[in-house]
């Protein structure tokens, strides 16, 4: 499977780039410059076109979405460049400067090609090596939805994000525990693995693997790219540093992978820095109006492809924009009539009136209605104030092991930062995510909610945050680091009576540096095990892919599950206990379980009546009449058990194979299904092996 695997890694790549790319091409941006943008222009317009074609009938696919987006852009690029005049700017710009304009388009293209080689070569060896397959997935909670929805998009052929549900085709809705429950979510991620599964007929599970593989290898190595290169212009060393930063903080990327996991917040994430550099062009000296009004459309676009990705990102940019709008409305007060006799006090008004206009935007966000459930979403204190300030210095943000060496580069390249007006107010960016993240770490109570609500109070996304910010800083340092290790190393060879070698040196003392940082956990001989950030991450993804260790749907019970398949009819509901493992057996093998979320089980919630009867009192069908008839509303004839018994059944093993109460999962929920056994009247045993069972309803005949 591995070379479907590729197949789909590179299809994954032209549904994200090949549109987007075309329409900014129409635009007359630079060919780098509309590669690394690509992704924002095309979740953009695959939200649109995914939210027309339900009401126009026409199905989603790689054909119907993704060709219409890509003809489009492409008869716009061509349209543009026929129009374009003869003396156009760009190349009169050529020939004006010549061999320096070239030098900076080739430096353009050899920073993409480094940011890119480095994230391929990294997500290789730190991901894709470690996964035990490629169709292999994580089970945990989030998951579940994340596959089932790319699933629903696929066999529905419905894509939009407004209308997303578990239950999406017609067969599907006529048994929902949930009539009606369809609803907005971000889905820009799992839109793009239903593209890939659409043209590919992939597995479900690689076609996600391949669309991660994709983000983080690619789309966050270039957008950090196009960053770097706006922060620090002029600067190569420092810019082609940080494509060896870019993917190195344990945190993010990759806690997004092994948490969660958080696929969608890691897309968004990687488009973040996206939307910044098109926030920012529009301050540029200079500019025309028209670019000026350009770019403020494109940093709508951008706002928008963020909000489909997952609007949390939105307040992520919002975080990191806050001091760039300080500073310019700082720079901004010469404009001011008394400015002239008091430039210093006109900058401070101007920069104190920008801070208090964000603050007041912030405080309205926090009261709005609709981010309410959101806002006040809690995840308790992980961690003592002394700790959690440890934790932050160390880039652990409690999810990894510290990361001495990277640390050091970021507080050097703070200091750096703080010490240069350029590149000051990026540096209050990484502060201000690093006190919101403290926050969320160490404290409990309103004042966290203010400033980490956004983020569900999450400190993995908040920490996700700050390591996101800290990357430029990380180059910056990195690139003093290196410059002061390779001076230091010349002049040694120089006293020697060698021949200094700045180049040779840099790249050594460079590859030094990118080992220490990526290098895997190791024993210390007659001493003890050193657990390296990476060496963490590595051995999470390997072990949360494994297909054979003990999990909630392990090697066994997928095995089995496709003998029940075998014998179930394709179009009937199959009544489950989702708490089991069978939570993932929709989006991840197609069957048709009846109940496919772990949570929501409540009037309140918009549960119908059937499914609670089912639910709690399914064992009592062949005495209770207002459960055959519930039974016989879905038309299910068939039982799947993975793990029969009750929780203490299980042993010490409970916690690896079923979800249990300390994952926010109330097992009574589904009583009227665990209470099941063999001996229960109304129900025949059709498949057994170990604890795993599949009954048919006795009653079934009369049922249907």
């Amino acid at each position: 499977m591995w070379p479907m695997f590729f197949i789909a890694l590179a299809l994954a790549g032209v549904f994200l780039y090949v549109p987007g790319f075309f329409f900014l091409k129409a635009l007359r941006a630079r060919a780098s410059v509309a590669l690394c943008c690509a992704p924002i222009v095309t979740v953009a317009a695959y939200a649109l076109i995914t939210a027309i074609l339900p009401y126009i009938g026409i199905a989603a696919s790689w054909a119907t979405v993704f060709l219409p987006c890509a003809a489009a852009g492409a008869l716009a690029a061509g349209v543009s460049y026929r129009l374009r005049p003869a003396g156009s700017a760009r190349r009169n710009a050529a020939g004006a400067l010549g061999r320096s304009f070239r030098r900076a388009v080739d430096e353009e293209w050899f920073v993409i090609a480094l940011y890119a080689l480095v994230g391929l070569a990294v997500v290789g060896v730190i991901f894709v090596k470690n996964l035990d397959g490629p169709d292999s997935f994580l089970q945990a909670w989030d998951n579940s939805h994340h596959l089932s929805s790319i699933r629903a998009f696929v066999e529905s052929g419905n894509y939009s994000m407004l209308t997303t549900t578990s239950y999406a085709t017609p067969l599907d809705r006529s048994f929902t525990p949930w009539p009606g429950e369809a609803a907005f979510y971000p889905s820009a991620w799992h839109c793009l693995g239903a593209l890939v599964v659409s043209a590919t007929d992939a597995s479900v599970a690689l076609a996600a693997n391949a669309v991660n593989a994709l983000v983080v290898a690619f789309v966050l190595p270039l957008s950090s790219a196009l960053l770097m290169g706006r922060l620090f212009p002029g600067r190569r060393g420092i810019v082609r540093c940080g494509a060896f930063v870019s993917l190195a903080f344990a945190t993010f990327p990759w806690g997004f992978l092994t948490f969660g996991p958080l696929y969608p917040n890691l897309f968004s994430y990687a488009l973040l820095p996206l939307a910044a550099v098109s926030f920012m062009s529009i301050f540029d000296e200079g500019a025309s109006v028209r670019e000026r009004i350009a770019r403020a459309a494109m940093f709508v676009v951008s706002v928008a492809a963020l909000a489909c990705a997952q609007p949390n990102a939105v307040f992520s940019a919002g975080v990191f924009l806050a001091p760039f709008c300080v500073a310019v409305a700082a720079k901004a007060s010469r404009m001011l009539a008394f400015a002239k006799r008091r430039p210093r006090r006109a900058a401070w008004a101007c920069g104190i009136a920008a801070a208090a206009a964000i603050a007041l935007v912030w405080w309205a966000l926090f009261h709005a209605p609709f981010l309410q459930d959101v806002i006040w979403f809690d995840w308790p204190a992980k961690e003592e104030p002394e700790q959690a300030l440890a934790n932050i210095a160390l880039l652990s943000f409690s999810y990894a092991p510290a990361q001495l060496l990277l640390s050091a580069f970021v507080l050097c390249g703070l200091i750096c930062a703080l010490a240069d007006s350029r590149f000051r107010w990026f540096a209050c960016s990484f502060l201000l995510a690093v006190f919101i993240c403290y926050i969320d770490l160490a404290y409990d109570g309103p004042i966290k909610h203010l400033l980490a609500g956004f983020w569900y109070t999450d400190q993995l996304r908040t920490g996700s945050m700050a390591a996101l910010f800290a990357m430029p800083l990380a180059a910056l340092g990195l690139r003093h680091a290196i410059r002061f290790a390779a001076g230091l190393l010349n002049r040694c060879v120089a006293s020697t009576g060698g021949k200094a070698t700045p180049y040779v040196a840099s790249t050594v003392l460079l590859a030094l540096v990118c080992t220490a940082v990526y290098y895997p956990s190791y024993d210390m001989p007659g001493h003890h095990h050193v657990e390296t950030g990476f060496g963490a991450i590595r051995d999470r993804i390997e072990d949360q892919n494994s297909v054979v260790k003990m999990n909630y749907l392990d090697a066994a019970e997928k095995e089995f599950v496709k003998q029940a398949e075998a014998i179930v009819p394709a179009d009937q509901p199959i009544i489950n206990s989702p708490d089991d493992g069978s939570i993932f057996l929709y989006g991840y093998e197609g069957m048709r379980t009846y109940y496919r979320y772990l949570t929501g089980y409540s009037p309140e919630s918009g549960e119908s009546q059937e499914s609670a009867l089912i639910r709690s009192g399914l064992y009592r069908i062949a005495e209770d009449e207002a459960v055959r008839n519930a039974v016989r509303s879905i038309g299910a004839e068939y039982v799947l058990v993975l793990d029969q018994g009750k929780d203490e059944d299980l042993g010490s093993d409970r916690e690896h194979r079923r979800f249990v109460f300390k994952d926010d999962i109330d097992n009574e929920l589904w009583s009227g299904i665990r209470a099941i056994d063999d001996a229960t009247p109304g129900f025949e045993t059709v498949l057994s092996e170990g604890d795993m069972r599949l009954y048919r309803i006795a009653y079934a005949d009369a049922v249907q």
